[in-house]
């Protein structure tokens, strides 16, 4: 009886030992595959995601549903995608705020953005804007500084403590030397809802969020922090109004790490198969996005090469959440 019970401990630790892709990845997708988003419902992320997942299920032939886990600026949803099974049925889509923001700002990261992750590839660029309800005092930067500059107390939203919107803010009042206080919100949805609502009057949105009601008119835009979208042509960059800052904003695909490269492959295809769909394209521009597939090997890279930048841009700007 010793023997038989040495025997089944040795045969467990044995199978937890096991790589957790044991399913033959030629035959991969076998099931649904889940897609954690660390975005509120609703939100741009979010709406990305369930875009990006309803084209590629349709390529890989199986259901891909949305499971959203927010928190701590989207790094509570991407920790668990790190620590999830590596079979190729738990994918993401990540920001900057989780991959390269994220790590430059916050010293006990539970993740590593490089190493815990497989690269699925580039979903595309954007930008973070500053928005301002219509009745706002003012239209730009300019309009900005000659309100703070009134001594009027000036409060903007962002959707979390370390988030892009956040840093954007941030970069602004470092290189104009106005002051503006935060109000984090629990998620880019509410936050979206309280502007609307005129609860706030001055926010950082990403773009998927923020575009749709640019365009309608309930929102304004008074700048675009990154490059100038194709989707708001008429709103200038930080850059173009005095701010020196002109960094592109990527989103990203991802896996946990040590995902088989044959399923990564399949993944990365269905991805790139998904951004060149007119229809995708469209409605990705239409929230913000612009369309560009990088590898995900190439994409890796370009991440680690950004964190060590984006620190120094950190550093330089004093921002570090503890």
């Amino acid at each position: 009886m010793m023997l038989r019970t040495v025997t089944l401990s040795l045969l467990a630790l044995l199978s937890a030992a096991l790589p957790s892709h044991a399913e033959d990845p030629a035959a991969y997708p076998t099931r649904k595959i889940r897609m954690l988003l660390p975005y509120a419902a609703g939100g741009g992320g979010d709406v990305v995601g369930r875009l990006l997942a309803d084209k590629m299920g349709k390529t890989l032939g199986q259901s891909i549903y949305i499971e959203n886990h927010t928190g701590a600026a989207g790094t509570l949803g991407t920790q668990m995608v790190a620590t999830s099974a590596n079979d190729g049925y738990t994918i993401t889509v990540g920001g900057m705020t989780t991959h390269v923001l994220a790590p430059a700002i916050y010293p006990k990261l539970a993740y590593d953005p490089i190493k815990d992750f497989t690269t699925i590839g580039r979903v595309g660029t954007s930008s973070i804007l500053l928005v301002a309800t219509k009745d706002f005092a003012a239209n730009d930067i300019k309009g900005l500084i000659a309100l703070a500059s009134k001594g009027e107390p000036i409060q903007y939203g962002s959707w979390g403590i370390g988030s892009t919107g956040q840093f954007c803010a941030e970069i602004l009042m470092q290189q104009t030397g106005i002051k503006m206080d935060h109000v984090p919100f629990n998620g880019i949805a509410k936050l979206a809802g309280d502007l609307l609502g005129g609860h706030i009057s001055l926010a950082t949105l990403d773009m998927a969020t923020a575009t749709p009601l640019v365009k309608d008119g309930s929102i304004k835009a008074l700048a675009a922090c990154g490059e100038r979208s194709p989707s708001l042509p008429d709103v200038a960059t930080y850059k173009e109004q005095g701010v020196a800052f002109d960094r592109s904003l990527s989103w990203a695909m991802y896996a946990p790490a040590g995902l088989a490269p044959p399923i990564a492959q399949k993944l990365s295809a269905a991805l790139k198969d998904a951004l060149g769909d007119a229809e995708v394209k469209q409605k990705l521009l239409g929230l913000g996005i612009t369309p560009q597939f990088v590898p995900g090997d190439e994409q890796r890279d370009i991440n680690a090469r950004d964190i060590a930048a984006w620190k120094q841009v950190a550093k330089d700007a004093g921002i570090e959440v503890k």
